[in-house]
């Protein structure tokens, strides 16, 4: 098989666990997750987190030394428009404000 093809084939693997909606919604992983609770496909014999597997097939190579934020906060979602290439930091920054706006209600 050619890289092309395998390219190809690891692409549509890809789409075809994930259940896209309009562009504005979280486009949910429906394959395998792991315990925290984020997607993950198996690309020769190596585990691929799926959001950034989406990152690279859509947008491009994530910049060394930067992480991918889910804007929506939703750790399944492989919206390419929900994610976002940033710096460890400042992903740790965004997660701490994002609990600080949860509130429990009965």
């Amino acid at each position: 098989m050619e890289i092309d093809a395998i390219a190809i084939d690891i692409e549509a693997r890809f789409w075809n666990r994930v259940n896209k909606t309009s562009d504005r919604e979280c486009w949910q992983w429906i394959g395998n997750t792991q315990h925290q609770g984020y997607g993950r496909m198996q690309i020769n014999r190596k585990t691929v987190l799926a959001h950034r597997l989406a990152y690279m097939l859509s947008v491009g190579s994530i910049p060394d030394g930067n992480v991918i934020d889910h804007l929506c906060k939703n750790k399944q979602c492989v919206n390419p428009k929900h994610l976002e290439a940033v710096t460890p930091k400042t992903n740790t920054i965004r997660y701490q404000n994002s609990r600080k706006h949860i509130s429990i209600q009965d």
